[in-house]
């Protein structure tokens, strides 16, 4: 890449991942609920009338709710002698561990907690929705006085955790006290740690609905790009075409469905309350996706291979992590703690990897590199928008990560698509040539044995040519020239026939070696030829003519570039150690775009070349190998496929 290009590059992505944290602020800004406008508690007590009802017909109550810590309270403590709250809290203070004094935090955070609000409403009754979130693990829920709610079981001597977003519907008026008892003592969060929802029973039904429309919508459609994804892989699968597309398809729809996993966990908390393994299941999910992504830019790209070896044995050893630590280990507070942090830390570093890799791509001129690029740039702000702004909770879209996997999983899709698309391209071309080729060997193989009876006369009339020889000196001797003259122009008459050179005595490798000579020819370029086919040919006639005329045309583009004085080509045909060998070797400029182990096409940038695939495509029929390397400014083909082929 040229420096100019380079900078604008640098410029250009600089641009996106920075317009991509402006978006993310935007969303924090009007998707969430610590900054909706709508009434707040103050010293633990709202005052509703109907015009702020009216403005604000459903709100999130955020700030002052009272906090009484080591407690599980119920609505009888407070009729005599009520306690003192330790102090007031917005949800989410603390990360969830309520088990703080001032600023400084108490150990055992996993404990009994109780919260509590008043809420003055109209005095005129009305139907009110009270949406909580999911508490962690355990609670009960009271208004006025009566149990409303209960979520597993939050007695210490027979605690059971559960989980779920659940919502009371009341009819009431006038005070109303919200009390809720919780405790927790098997997750890395405590305590009530996302907002609860209140309003009127219309206004609330109306958000839960745009929300669950939105996140069904976005499983529905990952899971529109998993199955065909999954399809094509198997038909792939299935034609016994064991090749880096069917590979990415299916590590693309293990993306889709993880996404999905990690998407719709408020869905399924919205229908049911379930237990630590499912909280596992979406922490599993949300790990794998970096996973899968590294393999698929790993067919993409291949760089880096080492590293990427080694972060994906990482990414593993967490995937496991975050499904054991959670069912199998979840007493442990610090295990908990460090279980965040890992699962954190692989994020990141995964993230800065992928990106890293994709620069490279890039700067490599790889196919496709610049979309993933882009969709690894959006997912790193949205990890950086996720830890500059801490107090952010959706109301309606998802949270930053999420969105970003979705804008991840978009391009991951296009990317595939246009890589399927390119092959079949590929593969078009491949067939369109290959049938030329036949149509070409089909048409010389009528004239074939035409020409080698030609060649039998012209060997007869150069055997007989002594014998004229004699015959003209004797007319010579005679004086008799106006005799020569006439024998002179009637041999000359029958002397059409130039004499063909054969190269090895099989007619295909005999006519290509001899077009190719000629080309070369024209072109002042040296063709040195070895040849020995051997009798038992391995490959058909028209795979031979695939493999050896993209080669031979190949080799004679790179000469075209240089002076003719260096301009060399060299053709070596043979058999040896039970393989039909044919090696090319051809002098170019030295300039060459590889990725990986593939040699970029100059004419399609990013694509390997139509000629060079066509010869993998045709040995790999046979199952041969090809090689391509360079020596200096040497280029080296090989093609070898065994004379026996091998059972499938």
């Amino acid at each position: 890449m040229k420096t100019k290009t380079k900078i604008r590059t640098i410029v250009v992505f600089s641009a996106i991942f920075v317009l991509a944290v402006a978006a993310f602020y935007a969303v924090y800004l009007t998707d969430n609920k610590y900054t909706a406008p709508g009434p707040q508690p103050t010293g633990g007590i709202l005052r509703l009338d109907e015009d702020s009802l009216a403005a604000h017909p459903v709100f999130f109550l955020v700030q002052d709710w009272e906090i009484y810590r080591d407690k599980l309270l119920t609505p009888d403590d407070f009729i005599d002698n009520p306690p003192s709250s330790d102090e007031f809290v917005f949800i989410g203070q603390y990360d969830g561990f309520e088990k703080h004094i001032g600023s400084e935090s108490v150990s055992g955070a996993h404990s009994s907690t109780t919260y509590r609000l008043n809420i003055f409403l109209p005095e005129t009754p009305g139907s009110y929705i009270l949406e909580l979130p999911e508490v962690h693990s355990s609670y009960k829920l009271y208004i006025n006085g009566v149990l409303m709610k209960q979520m597993g079981n939050s007695e210490s001597w027979s605690y059971r955790p559960h989980t779920a977003v659940s919502s009371v519907m009341l009819q009431a008026s006038g005070h109303m006290e919200i009390l809720i008892a919780v405790m927790g003592h098997d997750h890395f969060y405590s305590g009530m740690l996302h907002p609860p929802a209140f309003g009127e029973t219309e206004a609330v039904i109306t958000h839960q609905g745009i929300r669950s429309i939105l996140r069904i919508g976005s499983c529905a459609l990952s899971l529109c790009f998993a199955f065909p994804s999954l399809l094509i892989g198997l038909l792939i699968r299935r034609k016994g075409q064991k090749n880096d597309i069917s590979a990415m398809a299916f590590l693309y729809s293990g993306i889709c469905l993880a996404f999905t996993v990690y998407n719709c966990y408020p869905i399924l908390k919205s229908i049911t309350s379930t237990g630590l393994w499912f909280y596992a299941m979406r922490n599993f999910a949300w790990c794998i996706m970096p996973l899968l992504t590294m393999l698929i830019q790993k067919k993409i790209s291949g760089l880096l291979a080492k590293w990427t070896n080694i972060f994906i044995m990482f990414g593993v050893f967490v995937c496991l992590w975050a499904v054991m630590v959670p069912v199998f280990l979840h007493n442990s507070l610090g295990l908990m703690n460090i279980y965040t942090v890992l699962i954190d830390l692989y994020i990141w570093a995964s993230a800065l990897y992928l990106t890293l890799c994709a620069v490279l791509s890039l700067c490599k001129g790889a196919a496709h590199s610049r979309l993933i690029l882009f969709a690894l740039l959006v997912f790193d702000a949205a990890l950086l928008a996720d830890w500059l702004f801490p107090m952010f909770e959706p109301i309606y879209f998802g949270w930053f990560p999420e969105i970003a996997g979705g804008v991840l999983v978009l391009c991951i899709g296009i990317t595939l698509a246009n890589e399927i698309a390119g092959q079949i391209q590929l593969r078009q071309a491949v067939e369109a040539r290959a049938a030329c080729v036949a149509k070409m060997l089909a048409v010389h193989k009528t004239y074939y044995p035409a020409l080698l009876e030609k060649e039998q006369e012209t060997r007869a009339a150069r055997h007989d040519l002594r014998h004229h020889i004699n015959l003209f000196r004797e007319m010579l001797g005679r004086g008799d020239t106006k005799s020569l003259m006439r024998y002179l122009d009637e041999y000359t008459h029958n002397q059409s026939m130039p004499l063909r050179i054969s190269y090895c005595g099989h007619y295909v490798t005999d006519m290509l070696l001899g077009l190719y000579s000629g080309l070369a020819e024209d072109q002042g370029v040296e063709l040195r030829i070895h040849a020995e086919v051997p009798e038992a040919l391995p490959v058909s006639d028209v795979d031979l003519c695939v493999m050896l005329s993209n080669l031979l045309e190949n080799a004679l583009e790179a000469s075209a570039k240089l002076i003719a004085d260096e301009s060399e080509i060299v053709v070596r045909i043979s058999e040896k150690c039970g393989q039909f060998i044919i090696l090319i070797e051809n002098a170019f400029d030295g300039i060459l775009v590889r990725d990986h182990d593939k040699i970029l096409s100059a004419k399609s940038q990013g694509r390997e070349g139509v000629g060079i695939a066509s010869v993998r495509s045709a040995v790999a029929k046979y199952d041969g190998e090809t090689e391509f390397y360079v020596e200096g400014n040497r280029f080296y083909s090989g093609v070898y496929v065994p004379i026996c082929r091998k059972e499938v």
